[in-house]
């Protein structure tokens, strides 16, 4: 098994305990495919033909939009047409960049957690200094999916920020930072773990949303999407999008790939369960056929200082 996926077993397996440990743990399994990491996630190509050009909804749903030049009167009678998938992919250079827990380390992380999955308070704070020092602008993920899809201006530097698993932690330190900055976020929920010792709490993804915080869909117990097959869908997929709908009152629309990983056969699955984006974990570019369903997004490295992190940002963006 890849040290990357042993790594966030540990993690995620030990923190939970009991029966939630075990269905958690078990989302690394012991299959082919890179685990969450950076450039790691998996993309094996299936029997499952994928379309040439990809919509921005679930089936069925409207996909014209009036074009940002176009003039009232033009729009009144036309509209403009769909974006292509080269025309999204071809947009798609926004940074999205993801953490996990923000706390101390303990005797007890391994490399990798301490690497890519664990930031300590005081390096997150310098992080985020850099990036609202420099300019950066966060943006959320209907925004971005606008920009992907009709061509909607961004501010100057746009970034957006992620957080995974429903972390206690992200609740505790990252909103106060978040909001001491006049930054948004977006929170991927894991709704297994809602209101454990921990994690985060139904009411707590009900405050993120209300201090201006996106919340949307991690999946139920974080097990891989290239893995589902019968009633996982509809549990892994489905129940949580629904739940998190439930709890904030808006829709949720965008997913985020458990370690990243994703094949052909669940791009059908996710955008038939009504989520119109979905994130993979790695730098490489969106799948030239599904770039909606595969954007790309990165960890950041807990060591990271503040410049560090911007020489990253300048090279992604060049």
């Amino acid at each position: 098994m890849p040290s990357e996926l042993v790594g966030r077993r540990a993690v995620l397996g030990g923190a939970l305990g009991g029966a939630t440990a075990v269905a958690v743990a078990a989302c690394s399994g012991d299959a082919g495919g890179a685990g969450e990491g950076r450039g790691g996630s998996a993309a094996s190509n299936t029997s499952t033909s994928a379309p040439s050009s990809e919509t921005t909804g679930p089936p069925g749903s409207a996909q014209s939009s009036q074009s940002p030049t176009s003039s009232p009167d033009a729009a009144s009678t036309t509209t403009s047409a769909p974006a292509s998938a080269s025309q999204i992919a071809a947009r798609a250079t926004v940074p999205v960049l993801c953490w996990h827990q923000l706390r101390q380390w303990e005797a007890s992380d391994g490399a990798y957690a301490r690497n890519l999955l664990i930031c300590p308070p005081d390096i997150f704070r310098a992080q985020l200094d850099a990036l609202a020092h420099d300019g950066w602008n966060t943006i959320g993920p209907d925004q971005y999916l606008d920009h992907l899809t009709t061509g909607a201006p961004l501010p100057d530097k746009p970034v957006l920020l992620t957080f995974d698993d429903s972390q206690g932690s992200q609740m505790s330190v990252g909103l106060p930072e978040l909001g001491s900055r006049d930054m948004t976020a977006t929170f991927f929920a894991m709704t297994v773990v809602l209101g454990k010792p921990g994690w985060l709490s139904r009411g707590d993804l009900r405050e993120l949303d209300a201090e201006g915080m996106t919340v949307q869909s991690h999946t139920w117990d974080h097990h891989r999407v290239d893995e589902y097959s019968g009633k996982d869908w509809r549990v892994q997929l489905e129940q949580p999008r629904q739940l998190l709908e439930d709890l904030i009152g808006k829709p949720v629309e965008h997913f985020a790939y458990p370690f990243g990983a994703w094949d052909q056969e669940a791009l059908d699955h996710v955008a038939e369960a009504g989520y119109r984006t979905a994130y993979q974990l790695a730098d490489r570019t969106p799948s030239d056929q599904r770039p909606l369903l595969t954007l790309r997004r990165e960890l950041v490295v807990s060591t990271w200082s503040g410049p560090q992190l911007l020489d990253h940002l300048a090279g992604l963006t060049r």
